[in-house]
Formats: structure tokens, C-alpha cells, sequence
């Protein structure tokens, strides 16, 4: 007597977790490639957003009202005082988180920064005097993502600002004496004249000595 292989062939499932497997492969291979790329894009918006946060700083520095501290606060902001990178980015633009000149402006008060209104003429020597706050931006970096079958079918814009500023000093700070750098070895003199402006925007390294 022949067995219907028919009717067997229907009523077998020997095979029902390959099947399954199967149909839920691209599901699992898309989240997968969704928390890869949302991993990296987090990290990256974190590198770029520091960049921003030390070149605003870094600018803030020179902020001293003296005629070309918008000049000096600008280079300082765009890597002459920091230079930063990103090691997530994947557009083909090299690690450099770049701060373009055009991306630093200048405000009077924090609110007018904050909001990027009143932006202060660079080039009007009158305006350094009124330069408090600066607002850097980074360059905008494009990250292409890995889940498309197709490199680069996919990509969004990354990008990141800051703004900082000189504010005042915080109480109860311990004061610190520093000597006259510009004074010579054995010298009596206690009225010798010190060039505080050929000082501007360099940095002092305080360290305790044996006297405490």
C-alpha cells in the first residue's frame, strides 16, 4: 500500500525553526545595523559637541576688550590654542574637527550670543571693546550609514556650537602672588615696571613649592 507523501510532505515540521530563521534573519540583521550606526552617530555628535565646547573656550581666553582680541580670540578658537578630532566620522574628510573663521562670531551679552542676534563686526576695531561672549561652530560632518546594502545611500549631518565667555570671578577663591616675571636675578628695585599687556593670553602654570 502506498502512504500519501502528499498529506506527509504538508504535515511535517521537522523543519519549522530553519523556516522561522529565515524570515526573521533581516530583522535581526536591521537591528543590528541600527544600534551600530546609532552607537557611532552618539559618539560622533559627543566629539563634535566637545569640539565646540574647547574652541568656545579656548577663544574666551583672549576676550580682554583689547583692541584685536576678537582677532587673537578667533585664532585661538579656529586651532591655535586647541586642536580637536574626530574618530567616528566616515565622510571621506579626515579626522579634523575643524572650527572655519566663518563660523566665529562675537556678542556683547550671553542672551544676544545665546540667541545669535547683535553678532559684533570683526572688522571694526570699536567693537573689541564690546566683544564679551563668542559662538564658535563646528564644520558640518556627514556620517554615512552601514545599514543600506549600498555604501553612502543613506547619510545625515552632524554638527555642533558653544558658546563662552568671560565671566566674573568666583568667591572665596585662595589668592596667589606671583613675582614679576621680568625681574632680574638679585634685583632692589621694588618699583620696577611691569608689561602686563605683553602678557595677554598667556597661560601661567601654578605648582606648590617646598615652602608650600
Amino acid at each position: 500500500m502506498r502512504r500519501n507523501t502528499k498529506k506527509g510532505f504538508w504535515r511535517c515540521d521537522s523543519a519549522a525553526t530553519a523556516a522561522l530563521y529565515v524570515l526573521a534573519l533581516p530583522a535581526l540583521v536591521a537591528v543590528t545595523g541600527i544600534g551600530f550606526d546609532y552607537a557611532r552617530i552618539a559618539a560622533m555628535d559627543s566629539e563634535l559637541q566637545n569640539a565646540a565646547d574647547q574652541s568656545a573656550l579656548a577663544g574666551a581666553t583672549q576676550l580682554d576688550q583689547g583692541l584685536t582680541s576678537m582677532s587673537r580670540a578667533e585664532a585661538a578658537a579656529t586651532g591655535g590654542l586647541v586642536s580637536n578630532s574626530t574618530l567616528f566620522a566616515n565622510d571621506g574628510d579626515g579626522t579634523a574637527a575643524a572650527i572655519p573663521a566663518a563660523n566665529v562670531f562675537f556678542y556683547e551679552t550671553r542672551a544676544q550670543a545665546e540667541a545669535d542676534t547683535n553678532r559684533l563686526d570683526k572688522t571694526k576695531a570699536a567693537d573689541n571693546a564690546k566683544a564679551n561672549f563668542i559662538r564658535v561652530a563646528v564644520a558640518t560632518r556627514t556620517a554615512e550609514y552601514a545599514l543600506p546594502p549600498v555604501v553612502g545611500a543613506l547619510s545625515g549631518d552632524i554638527d555642533a556650537e558653544a558658546v563662552a565667555g568671560i565671566g566674573a570671578a568666583l568667591c572665596r577663591t585662595p589668592p596667589l602672588m606671583i613675582c614679576n616675571p621680568e625681574e632680574p636675578a638679585g634685583n632692589s628695585n621694588k618699583d620696577l615696571a611691569f608689561d602686563a599687556d605683553s602678557y595677554k593670553g598667556i597661560g601661567l602654570l601654578a605648582k606648590g613649592g617646598a615652602s608650600g
